[in-house]
């Protein structure tokens, strides 16, 4: 962390911190799947880690590109800064993604009313509603790249 502000050294600190316990989350929740006999836990459980195994490797990439902030030597693994808007064709497909995801949304949202009569005997509820916070997520990271375009 070389140059480092003593906010970006508390902000890395804290990430590091926070890492370390999603990493101690992450094999209690290996841990809880290889343990498993209840096939319907051991899928959930999988789903969540897929999602902890990246929200792990995210916080390295976060800590990294703010420790290394200061210096061209940033470890591969570190989030990129924003050095510039997109424009043109990438502007433009962005803009039909987020409008498409929007509709997915909307048409995932009546899959999951038809879904009611299934929810106490199924998964297909709750891989829906999943599917449903996954396509919010696109739309923000959609918005994110919308904001910082050039028309």
């Amino acid at each position: 962390m070389t140059g480092a502000s003593v906010d970006t050294r508390d902000l890395v600190d804290l990430i590091v911190r926070h890492g370390t316990e999603e990493g101690e989350l992450l094999a209690r929740y290996e841990t809880l799947a290889a343990g498993s006999d209840n096939e319907m836990a051991a899928y959930v459980i999988g789903l969540i880690l897929e999602d902890e195994r990246r929200h792990h490797r995210l916080l390295a990439e976060v800590a990294n590109a703010a420790a290394w902030s200061n210096t061209s030597r940033a470890p591969e693994g570190a989030t990129p800064p924003v050095l510039g808007g997109i424009d043109g064709e990438l502007l433009a497909q962005t803009r039909r993604l987020l409008a498409a995801e929007q509709k997915d949304e909307r048409a995932l949202r009546r899959i999951r009313r038809k879904m009611k009569p299934f929810a106490d005997t199924t998964l297909w509820a709750l891989v829906i509603d999943m599917m449903i916070l996954d396509t919010k997520k696109h739309a923000t990271m959609l918005r994110f790249l919308e904001q910082h375009g050039h028309d």
